[in-house]
């Protein structure tokens, strides 16, 4: 222990001192957490600390232990730091002002040997750099760990690219480049100018595509890279998205646009991205198809009204169920709508008429009840249209019961009068079916019977034939399926 010492708390309350040397010569320009790195060991030189260690030190700053490393391979390179021991690591602060009066030579410069220093101005042609500059060149080789080979090639391609006037700001954009793509060796600079040739010419190549022949500029050279590099597209992707621009503006923005939208897709290959974009474009084709059914000429399907479509397709709809929905929705209302066609379909599926045949099918039957009920009316001396219910009935007659349309409208012309005729017209039929009447001749027998029964003293009208009254027809299979489907029957319930 110490003779003499601070309490432990002192430090808390004390303060560092530091030069202005080093806020005007050295802070101005290195990085923030490098700073960091260094205050806060200038503090533990005044204010030693036994725990103190490079694991402690970054998980107090909130960082690598890796990057604080970087920060004092840093400082040493500008001599203010000098590592003493590597297990642990261990460093010692010079003084700033014995350093500045102790060497006359730029501190960034000496500690690089002087073949680095002179390989660098040879590259850039015998230019005299600034120490500046200098600092910028050294930090690629300790802050962002690239080889001295690496670096030299970096300016040599800058040199090359911008025609012998090397702009360090952009060569220090692609050094960082380099760096988080892992660069580290003479064969990844090679394959990335292989690489940066093959952009080149398939960025040109798709600027002419969008009828620009001009060298791509770096802004769009950033966007390609991000489309091949970051979203993961393919070249021939890209070239296959140019189709869309067609639509609009062919501009790198507006590809751009469309790359995202693909992107969020998932589609980064052409063939996917191909198949893709032609079911988008059948989607829309069939929607302007749906349109024009309902009257509707000239409009770009909206997002909802695709999903929608959509939607019908997955329920097992086919395009011709749902153009013969259409159809049906723009009679029935008067122009029709979404919803109208929304309801056919749904109707249709609850019905199990899931195929367009099956619709027309059932169309045909209810246009041939339709038929027969007319009939039926005239000879009960009703004035109605045919509806469900009535086409209902006349099923149970001719199934369940067995009578055939002469029958009927044999029991219609004797229910004629009553209250209710369709009703009277089906309990003519029941006793008939349960006294085993089958022939208009028994019927017009039982009939006659009655009559006589019931008025014994005055003899009973004879009743005209139905075959003389009325034009009926006998409808056969067949026949349905040659009658011509009107889905616009008189109600809705086929």
């Amino acid at each position: 222990m110490a003779f003499c010492a601070f309490d432990d708390s002192a430090a808390l309350f004390d303060s560092t001192p530091v030069e202005n040397m080093f806020i005007t010569e050295y802070m101005l320009h290195a990085p923030g957490e490098f700073v960091k790195v260094y205050l806060y060991a200038l503090m533990l030189c005044y204010h030693p600390s036994e725990r103190m260690s490079l694991a402690s030190m970054a998980k107090d700053l909130d960082m690598t232990e890796e990057d604080v490393e970087r920060a004092f391979r840093y400082w040493a390179r500008d001599g203010l730091v000098h590592r003493v021991a590597d297990n642990p690591p261990a460093y010692t602060l010079r003084n700033l002002k014995q350093l500045t009066l102790t060497r006359a030579e730029n501190p960034g410069e000496q500690l690089y040997n002087r073949n680095f220093t002179e390989e660098i101005r040879r590259v850039l042609g015998g230019r005299e750099l600034h120490s500046a500059e200098y600092q910028t060149i050294f930090d690629w080789v300790d802050v962002l760990e690239l080889p001295e080979e690496v670096v030299l090639m970096l300016l040599q391609i800058e040199m090359e690219n911008s025609g012998g006037r090397v702009s360090m700001r952009i060569a220090d954009k692609h050094a960082q480049e380099w760096a988080q793509s892992g660069v580290r060796t003479v064969e990844d600079v090679e394959k990335i100018i292989v690489l940066g040739r093959e952009r080149e010419t398939q960025l040109r190549k798709l600027l002419s595509r969008l009828g620009q022949r001009r060298a791509p500029s770096e802004d769009e050279k950033a966007m390609y890279r991000k489309w091949i590099d970051e979203w993961g597209f393919t070249p021939e992707a890209v070239q296959e998205a140019c189709r869309e621009t067609t639509k609009g503006a062919p501009t790198m923005a507006y590809l751009d646009g469309i790359l995202l939208r693909q992107h969020q897709l998932g589609r980064h290959e052409a063939q996917v991205l191909e198949a893709g974009m032609m079911r988008e474009h059948e989607a829309r084709d069939f929607a302007r198809e749906v349109y024009a059914g309902l009257g509707r000429t000239g409009i770009t399907p909206t997002p909802e009204d695709l999903s929608v479509i959509e939607g019908w397709r997955s329920q097992g709809a086919s395009e011709e169920l749902i153009l013969l929905a259409v159809a049906a929705a723009h009679r029935r209302s008067g122009g029709g709508n979404m919803d109208d066609v929304d309801a056919f379909l749904t109707r249709w599926r609850q019905r199990g008429l899931t195929t367009a045949d099956a619709v027309r099918a059932d169309a045909a039957r209810t246009r041939a009840l339709n038929a027969q009920l007319r009939e039926i009316y005239e000879a009960a001396g009703l004035e109605k249209r045919p509806v469900a219910p009535d086409r209902d009935l006349l099923c149970r007659w001719m199934q369940e019961l067995c009578m055939t349309q002469e029958m009927i409208l044999l029991a219609a012309q004797y229910a004629r009068g009553s209250g209710a005729p369709m009703m009277a017209t089906g309990r003519i039929l029941s006793d008939w079916h349960r006294a085993g009447i089958s022939t208009p001749e028994a019927a017009r027998a039982e009939h006659e019977a009655h009559v006589r029964a019931a008025k014994p003293a005055q003899p009973a009208p004879t009743a005209p034939r139905a075959q003389d009254a009325f034009v009926h027809h006998h409808y056969t299979a067949d026949d349905y399926q040659r009658m011509v489907v009107d889905l616009d029957e008189e109600d809705d319930g086929c």
